[in-house]
């Protein structure tokens, strides 16, 4: 391949670092053609607060496997029920709370902490090499954010 043709390639991705090379000529964040994908529109909707957004990351990560709403088209092995606890909590509460905990405006930190690190019924115990203070603090802050 010759120089010419190197560097024309390198022009029509858009490289313009290298010498001789154009900028692209569209805007990433506005293209049609841009790779980037508008928000969603749970993104959209993440809390402001910079711990909230950390105990919202931590919940999807150690939580919302078992307590996120229970998806309507989501098929499962018969052993092991889509999101098992917030499954639990519709037996448990019959209606009069909301059993997805992110709907919750009923749980407190201290509440929170002693079930994250006491586990209970079919729940387990995180330990803190497992969850740090600092997550579950976050962890708690976006629980809480109902209040």
């Amino acid at each position: 391949m010759s120089s010419t043709r190197w560097l024309s390639t390198v022009t029509i991705v858009g490289l313009s670092f290298l010498p001789g090379a154009r900028p692209a000529s569209a805007d990433p964040a506005t293209s049609k053609e841009s790779a980037w994908a508008p928000l969603t529109k749970a993104a959209a909707l993440a809390p402001k607060d910079a711990r909230e957004r950390r105990g919202q990351e931590v919940f999807e990560q150690r939580c919302a496997a078992c307590h996120a709403a229970v998806p309507k088209d989501m098929i499962g092995p018969p052993y092991m029920p889509p999101m098992s606890g917030t499954q639990a909590l519709q037996a448990r509460y019959k209606g009069a709370k909301p059993a997805e905990l992110e709907l919750r405006a009923d749980l407190t930190p201290a509440f929170v902490t002693a079930i994250v690190r006491g586990g209970l019924n079919s729940m387990p115990f995180f330990r803190p090499t497992e969850l740090s203070a600092d997550d579950l603090t976050a962890l708690n802050a976006y629980l809480a954010r109902r209040h």
